[in-house]
């Protein structure tokens, strides 16, 4: 037992690489979870588009007030209704209707409209938190919001969803990670398998060809890795009453587009892992790193600013943005165009860093 041990040590000791990456590793993931949930100081305030259609002291009096806790963007409401539909950069506008301040100080009810996204639920909360806090500051101005004089009337810009519960918003993230830390993780380490068996060499030197005999072995790893993606995504809808969207063929599509660009990830690891000890602490370093940049575990809100500026760089931010059109705001193929377009590029892109890698590293010609 004690010759196995010290053989087991010198061969753990012998591959330093591995070694210093087991360890690191999970310094560098834990630092970065712990900046993204503590640090506060390097956050924007909450954006408010508001729509002023009203231009009387009843509306500006409450934007000073809201000046106060977010940043209060003065729209048009076609402007208002791209920032929260179309571009998400805001969970809800605010719009002061004309004849609001004439009919609240008649003593005439006359409401307040929200334009919301009910995707971004978090947003939406805070920013429900911070209508409940102006009804309060109004209240201690002596003010008749108390008495339901202007109620707020809610309208949905995506999708007929209100609201959407805890496994819609959840659930899609953690499929995505599941998928990611199976294909990484398989397509490395069985490319590095066929390697330590001796069967890689022949296969490559075989008159097919290096290019297509590693095309064939990352196809058997994308069946593989979509069928697993569908199930989970199946099995979210059957059980958990998860939305998969109004289009079949658009979550098949994202969800292949997703496969094929972390099959090409696993490639690069592949590539740049001289040994399948090293493939374990890399993988785990991307799958990590991209979970965390994608969204994949929290919303964007709740990461800093230079965090967020981040994320178009990284493809599961993509695949999450498509995966919560389709899920959270009943968008169809067409509207998730740009973000499949988006994972196809790094998915090619991808692939060919991966078998110039791969080639320079394993091939035999």
């Amino acid at each position: 037992m004690v010759a196995v041990f010290w053989k087991d040590v010198r061969l753990i000791l012998r591959d330093r690489v591995a070694l210093v990456g087991s360890l690191v590793v999970p310094i560098v993931i834990i630092s970065l979870i712990a900046g993204a949930l503590l640090d506060n100081g390097d956050r924007t305030r909450l954006l408010l588009p508001v729509v002023d259609e009203d231009q009387g002291p009843v509306a500006t009096a409450f934007q000073k007030l809201l000046s106060e806790h977010a940043e209060v963007r003065p729209v048009s409401r076609a402007e208002a209704e791209r920032l929260v539909r179309d571009d998400n950069d805001a969970a809800a506008a605010l719009v002061f209707p004309t004849g609001l301040s004439r009919a609240y100080l008649q003593g005439r009810p006359g409401g307040i409209e929200l334009l919301t996204d009910p995707a971004q639920a978090h947003g939406l909360q805070a920013i429900r938190m911070l209508l409940l806090l102006m009804d309060r500051e109004a209240q201690a101005l002596a003010d008749p919001l108390s008495e339901n004089l202007i109620p707020i009337e809610k309208q949905s810009l995506t999708g007929s969803r209100g609201e959407v519960d805890s496994f819609d918003e959840n659930v899609p993230g953690f499929t995505l990670l599941f998928v990611l830390i199976a294909v990484i993780f398989g397509t490395s380490m069985a490319l590095h398998d066929e390697r330590d068996w001796g069967t890689l060499p022949r296969l490559l030197v075989a008159p097919a060809g290096f290019t297509w005999m590693v095309l064939g072995k990352l196809g058997a790893r994308f069946v593989l890795g979509l069928g697993q993606m569908l199930v989970l995504l199946a099995w979210a809808h059957l059980f958990f009453g998860v939305s998969l969207g109004p289009s079949i063929a658009a979550i098949v599509a994202l969800s292949a587009a997703m496969v094929f660009t972390t099959v090409s990830v696993g490639l690069v690891v592949a590539g740049l892992a001289r040994t399948r000890e090293q493939t374990q602490p890399l993988s785990l370093a991307i799958v990590m790193l991209v979970s965390l940049l994608g969204g994949l575990w929290f919303p964007p809100e709740f990461v800093p600013e230079w965090m967020r500026a981040l994320q178009p760089g990284v493809y599961t931010s993509w695949a999450m943005r498509g995966m919560n059109d389709l899920v959270l705001r009943e968008r169809g193929l067409w509207e998730i165009g740009f973000s499949l377009a988006m994972l196809s590029g790094y998915g090619l892109v991808t692939l060919v860093i991966g078998m110039r890698l791969f080639r320079a590293r394993h091939s035999a010609r």
